[in-house]
C-alpha cells in the first residue's frame, strides 16, 4: 500500500511538473508560429493579390525587414521566385536579422560556392542568439542566408550576405522574433 501510493505521488508529481512547464514552454512558440504552408507554396501567378507586400531584388533586403518567396510557373513552364517585403507585425516566411560584407576586394574572384555558404552559416550562427535571445540549439527556429550571385560580384561588386530566421518546423511566423526567446 506504502509503495503504491508513493508512485501515485510520484505520477502526481510528474504531471504537475510537465502541466507547469508544458504551456509556458509553447506559448511563445504559439503566439509567433502559426501551423501554415509556407507562401512560396500557395501563390498563384493569375491572382496578383494573393502576393503581399512589395516585390524586391532578394539581395536588397535589409536587416529587420521580413520577407515571403514565392515561386510560381510562368506561361513558358520556367519556375519563377518573386521575393516581396511585408511587416513583420503579420504572416511572414522569413526575418532577415543580420546583414554583412563578405571579406573580399573588389578585384577578388568569386569564390567556391561551399566556401561562401559556409563563411555566411557561420556568420549567421554567430549572430542568432543576440537577435533571437536563445542558443540556436534550443531554439524553434532555422538559419538561412542570401549571398551574392556570381553576376551580383562581377558586375555590381555585390559582397553583401543576410542571415534570415525561419520556423523549423515549417509554418509562418506572425510576428517579429526579435528578443522572442524562441
Amino acid at each position: 500500500m506504502r509503495l503504491l501510493l508513493t508512485l501515485a505521488g510520484v505520477v502526481l508529481l510528474a504531471a504537475a511538473c510537465s502541466d507547469a512547464a508544458g504551456p509556458e514552454e509553447t506559448s511563445a512558440i504559439d503566439e509567433l508560429i502559426v501551423q501554415a504552408d509556407p507562401t512560396a507554396l500557395v501563390f498563384d501567378a493569375s491572382d496578383p493579390p494573393n502576393l503581399a507586400g512589395v516585390s524586391t531584388n532578394p539581395a536588397l533586403i535589409e536587416s529587420g525587414q521580413c520577407f515571403n518567396e514565392y515561386l510560381f510557373r510562368d506561361q513558358a513552364d520556367f519556375v519563377q521566385q518573386v521575393t516581396s517585403v511585408v511587416g513583420c507585425d503579420g504572416p511572414h516566411d522569413r526575418e532577415a536579422y543580420f546583414a554583412v560584407e563578405y571579406p573580399a576586394s573588389e578585384i577578388d574572384a568569386y569564390p567556391l560556392d561551399e566556401e561562401l555558404e559556409r563563411w555566411a552559416e557561420s556568420v549567421c550562427l554567430d549572430e542568432f542568439e543576440a537577435f533571437v535571445g536563445l542558443e540556436y540549439v534550443l531554439s524553434a527556429l532555422e538559419i538561412g542566408t542570401i549571398v551574392p550571385t556570381f553576376e551580383a560580384w562581377t558586375d555590381d561588386d555585390d559582397r553583401n550576405v543576410i542571415c534570415y530566421l525561419f520556423p523549423d518546423q515549417g509554418g509562418r511566423l506572425l510576428a517579429s522574433v526579435a528578443d522572442s526567446g524562441i
